[in-house]
């Protein structure tokens, strides 16, 4: 932009206004700063509403939501355009996603003429009376389903208290802003009580959400006793039920003046009792996040059954999901392809529905109930047995040095850095000893062959700003957020975290990259990682978080294998 305003100035910007979902109307931080500063070189700025994730598919017509994140763009982001994608089913237009008698396929402008209408009318004037609005908004409802203007009142809340639902969810609970999550498909506990593990994307928390705190950050202030700041877990816990239930209440009081278009109204007032039902289903499991929390600091078992109570009505909630969609959706997210990621993974389009995926749930809860039971039987003592990876038979096509993993071994061929803790079940493994400044100059480039299908463990560094000021040193982990191609070879999710401490180096994440029998060639861009080994594809490999660290220059090992648990919030793994 500074090179071409110059020479030509019709020129425009655009970024994403809260990534690929809706979750806060005045983005802040870093995110707002990066609009601000395109605004300012004086060309158009644009706010693009993108994709939505978090909102597909239901129905969605938070009018006044809308109307407040349009005043946002302006007065905050200082844009003055606006590029509105669907509100669902992107990836299907120009159908929407639901389930019709007669397999007639409903066309997303005519179901979310609200959404459209919402965003085109502020968007041309957001400076309106909000009493005034409702008003407006209650009419045109009136209108198309043949009530009188106080029932037409009622829907609209209904859609009021709805549309806050998601919103607050994914800005407080969940991994990340983009299509890789399906919110309305729901969480795994591993993944509320510990999403630094599934490439936490900090934008969320940091720009798109009011100031608040996580789960873990609530979790241990309580128990510290310290003070709590801005957007809680129990606030949004309690602020989506009581959303929910004003939500129910109103479509219901509305329900028995309708006189037209009665079909569509059914579906309006059926997304709303899924919305209900979504919103007491992850209020639960967020609860019983933070007792498993608890319990890390209590070490009192009370705390794991009080989990276990919130956990089982979680899934009760999540059964009535099921109820609420079967035959009414065709599935929920409309991309099914290995980028989605969160619950679960969508290759070949699958787990895209809510009885999919209500079978893993189920799992996690039985799952939940024998750790218990063996913790009580065991008396809080369980043996963990360790499995040592093994190296697979590959040959690489070149010459290349090796180290072996173990203590003070060297990993690079041109510095001193060396292993000084590491992963038990790693120990021997035998990884590749690279350049460390050919990495930064040229990237990584190893060809092999082997005979059976493979995994390659690489270890990715996550420096700190404040001491590596130069994060173009170190090769940055896979992250779908800013590249569809992340996860070609299963490589998006962190495998081990915390895996290596090397001394005088950042934290070391392992992630694996999957290559079938054959000739094959691992690529990476330029940046410093780790080639750690070879092992054979269907060897097991627990994912976890070893943590292990750094600290004042003496490795120490947090929380590790022992006859004890203290990785407790692993217990459910």
């Amino acid at each position: 932009m500074k090179e071409a305003l110059p020479l030509y100035k019709n020129l425009y910007t655009m970024a994403k206004f809260n990534g690929e979902a809706l979750t806060y109307e005045t983005p802040r931080g870093t995110w707002a700063q990066l609009h601000r500063t395109l605004s300012s070189q004086g060309n158009v700025h644009i706010a693009n509403v993108h994709i939505l994730a978090n909102l597909e598919p239901f129905r969605y017509g938070a009018t006044d939501f809308i109307q407040r994140s349009v005043r946002g763009m302006e007065n905050v982001l200082d844009a003055h355009g606006l590029h509105l994608y669907p509100e669902s089913s992107f990836w299907d237009w120009p159908y929407s996603a639901d389930s019709v008698r007669g397999g007639k396929r409903l066309l997303q402008i005519e179901r979310d003429w609200l959404w459209y209408k919402s965003w085109s009318r502020y968007a041309w004037n957001s400076n309106r009376d909000y009493k005034e609005e409702d008003k407006y908004w209650a009419i045109q409802l009136a209108t198309q389903f043949g009530t009188n203007e106080a029932a037409g009142k009622k829907i609209l809340k209904s859609y009021q208290e709805s549309g806050h639902i998601a919103p607050k969810l994914l800005r407080r609970f969940g991994i990340t802003d983009g299509n890789r999550q399906t919110l309305t498909l729901g969480m795994l506990m591993t993944q509320l009580i510990n999403p630094f593990r599934y490439g936490l994307f900090t934008l969320l928390y940091e720009s798109e959400a009011p100031e608040g705190e996580s789960l873990a950050e609530y979790a241990e202030k309580e128990w510290t006793g310290r003070q709590h700041t801005g957007e809680t877990p129990m606030t949004v816990i309690n602020e989506v039920k009581a959303h929910a239930d004003k939500a129910i209440s109103a479509i219901d009081k509305a329900a028995k003046n309708v006189t037209k278009n009665n079909d569509e109204f059914e579906r309006v007032k059926n997304d709303v009792y899924a919305y209900h039902a979504l919103a007491y289903h992850y209020a639960n499991k967020a609860e019983a996040a933070l007792y498993v929390l608890r319990y890390k600091y209590s070490d009192d078992i009370k705390n794991l059954d009080k989990a276990l109570q919130l956990l089982r009505q979680s899934v009760a909630d999540y059964q009535k999901l099921v109820k609420f969609t079967k035959g009414t959706y065709l599935y929920a997210n409309s991309m099914q392809t290995q980028q989605r990621k969160i619950p679960t993974r969508g290759v070949d389009a699958t787990y895209k529905t809510w009885a999919e995926v209500f079978v893993p749930f189920q799992m996690e809860l039985k799952i939940f109930e024998q750790r218990i039971d063996s913790l009580k039987n065991s008396k809080g003592v369980l043996i963990q047995k360790i499995n040592p990876l093994q190296n697979a038979i590959v040959k690489l096509n070149g010459r290349y040095s090796y180290f072996v993993i173990d203590s003070l071994q060297q990993v690079f061929a041109d510095t001193n850095f060396t292993i000084r803790s590491f992963a038990p079940e790693l120990k021997g493994l035998r990884g590749v000893k690279l350049s460390f400044k050919k990495q930064i100059d040229e990237g990584t480039s190893i060809s092999f062959t082997n005979s059976k299908p493979v995994k390659v463990l690489v270890g990715f560094f996550e420096p700190q700003k404040a001491a590596f000021t130069n994060d173009t040193v170190f090769l940055k982990a896979p992250e779908l957020e800013t590249n569809a191609l992340a996860n070609d070879y299963g490589q998006a999710d962190t495998k081990i975290a915390n895996a290596i401490v090397l001394h005088g180096m950042p934290q070391l994440h392992i992630h694996t990259y999957d290559f079938g029998a054959g000739n094959n060639i691992l690529k990476l861009e330029r940046g410093v990682a780790l080639i750690l080994e070879f092992i054979n594809a269907d060897a097991p490999l627990k994912i976890y978080d070893a943590k292990l660290c750094m600290k004042a220059g003496i490795e120490k090992m947090l929380i590790g294998y022992s006859n004890k648990i203290e990785n407790k919030d692993e217990i459910y793994y």
